[in-house]
């Protein structure tokens, strides 16, 4: 059903899926296009891309893939979050796991694996336009947050520096640039600085610290297309 309000109660939605694959995206917009809950699919390769598809039609749910290239993925999670704080964001990830508290700081509120079976993945979005949360099996609701001086530190320590070079750096004491690397390292689900560093760069994190705030990039040629059609030109 399109266009109209459901039996249940939920609203037909807008879903943004925005991934660098273009298999996988084209596997998921082919999956939600047969859902009555699901309005429009829109598509994205890129994070800038995401930001004028976003703009443009206003979807209620958007799917960020964690590998896009560079920090983009979590800076556009953290855009999203700023300018349209209307949107759901859901995090992708191919492998390993996404702590609940970091996606959760990256503005998310639901964490996917791309290797879950079609069915499960129309399940959790599902949920999530009904206002649920989805997370990895065993991870709790999260309540904390990544702050954006955690990201300082954890930035300067991927880079090799010891916690003191990092204090003298940021002009922080060293107790307390202890205490923001032991919250990044519960929050990252790691046990030192340099299961951080792999795990930071896994997530597309490092950047991060000084990325917040804006997308730049060069001028896109590709069209966002709508369950199998290109939406038309404004």
């Amino acid at each position: 059903m399109r266009g109209d309000d459901r039996a249940d109660g939920l609203r037909p939605q807008r879903v943004l899926v925005v991934e660098e694959h273009e298999l996988l995206s084209a596997g998921l917009r082919a999956i939600l296009a047969d859902e009555s809950w699901v309005d429009a699919c829109l598509v994205a390769s890129s994070a800038d891309m995401a930001l004028q598809v976003a703009r443009r039609h206003l979807p209620q749910i958007v799917l960020v893939s964690t590998s896009l290239g560079g920090w983009s993925g979590p800076v556009l999670c953290r855009t999203l979050r700023e300018q349209m704080p209307h949107v759901k964001v859901v995090l992708m990830f191919a492998e390993g796991r996404v702590p609940a508290a970091l996606a959760a700081s990256l503005g998310a509120v639901a964490a996917l694996s791309k290797m879950m079976v079609p069915g499960a993945i129309v399940m959790a979005l599902k949920h999530v336009a009904e206002g649920g949360r989805v997370f990895p099996k065993g991870q709790p609701v999260p309540r904390a947050k990544l702050s954006k001086r955690e990201l300082d530190v954890l930035q300067h320590l991927a880079s090799g520096l010891s916690n003191p070079e990092t204090a003298a750096t940021l002009h922080l004491s060293r107790h307390t640039v202890k205490q923001h690397t032991s919250a990044v390292y519960r929050k990252l689900g790691v046990r030192n600085r340099a299961e951080a560093a792999s795990r930071a760069q896994e997530l597309g994190l490092l950047g991060c610290a000084s990325g917040v705030g804006g997308l730049s990039g060069k001028s896109l040629t590709l069209r966002p297309k709508v369950c199998g059609s290109e939406t038309g030109s404004a």
